[in-house]
Formats: structure tokens, sequence, C-alpha cells
């Protein structure tokens, strides 16, 4: 899939290094509601995991000029019987932050997610404390569907998060 400045192509054995660094930094597993550390046989066996399970898959997102490995994206919980999935993204190069990279990824992942898997429903989670996220996502037609009272404990407190989705019919409008 390909987006003005990015791509979309599937995760690879050799995204790993950096992905484990990405989900190791602590600003980034704040914003992704993530509290344990993760080694290299963690990083791995995920690998291996996503690899094998027809309800989850990922996509490394690549700088379009450079081919840079800038983050990850995908969905799990695939329900195929619902017609629904968990969304996640992850920017790990901080220098790709705040530059329309998140807006195209989630526009990308919803043409994948309607189009090409015939899903209905897109929901995902974000932290209360995640304004540009959820500027983001409401921007790109997500909806939010409640509150999730200290739902995380991380850093010593505890976090409250939203759910939000996006219904297939919401994007026909």
């Amino acid at each position: 899939m390909i987006g003005k400045k990015i791509r979309l192509v599937p995760l690879e054995r050799e995204d790993l290094p950096k992905s484990q660094t990405w989900v190791n930094d602590k600003v980034i597993n704040a914003k992704m509601l993530r509290v344990l550390p993760v080694s290299r046989f963690d990083q791995e066996k995920w690998f291996e995991e996503i690899s094998q399970n027809p309800s989850k898959v990922v996509f490394a997102i690549k700088d379009i000029i450079n081919s840079c490995h800038i983050g990850n994206t995908g969905l799990y919980s695939i329900d195929w019987i619902h017609r629904r999935a968990e969304f996640w993204i992850l920017i790990g190069e901080k220098d790709y932050w705040n530059q329309g990279i998140g807006s195209e990824v989630v526009e990308l992942m919803k043409i994948y997610a309607f189009n090409n898997l015939n899903l209905n429903k897109v929901y995902l989670n974000v932290g209360t404390d995640n304004s540009n996220a959820i500027t983001l996502y409401k921007k790109l037609c997500f909806k939010e569907d409640g509150l999730l009272r200290e739902h995380y404990y991380i850093e010593g407190k505890y976090i409250d998060v939203i759910t939000m989705s996006i219904i297939r019919k919401d994007c026909d409008s």
C-alpha cells in the first residue's frame, strides 16, 4: 500500500531490531500503553506468532523516498464472523512525528480493513493524555465509544483510556 510519504509493507525479520528499540523506548511505551520491556527473544516470539496467526496482520511503515523503516502498524483480534479488528500504530522514528505520517497510515489501514479484508468496524484504545492521537482519530472519522476508567497502570499512575471506532458506513458519507 502506497501513500504520498510512506508505504506499508509486510513486517520482515530484518525489521525486528528497530521495532524492539521502539517498544523499549519510555516515551513511546507510554503512548502505546505498554509497560513491559521486550527482549530480543520476546521480539522473535512475537514475530513468529503474528506470522502464523490469521487474526493478526502487521505492516512496517517505510519512508517512500529512502525506504527507512519508521514504524509499524497493524490489526489485531481480527474477527471474521463479526467483521471487526483492533487497530494500532507505532511511529518509532521521532523525526517523523507531527509530519502527517499518522494520518496517511490510518487512511491506508482504513482502506485495507474495509476494502481488502471486508471488515465493518475498526476500533482502538487510546490514553486520555494522548491528545494528538485523539485529535487525529477524530479528524479521520473515528467516534468515541466510551471511557475505560483507570484501565492501565503505567509509571506509578492509573491511566484512563478512550475506546474509539469507525464503521464502514462512516467512511461512505
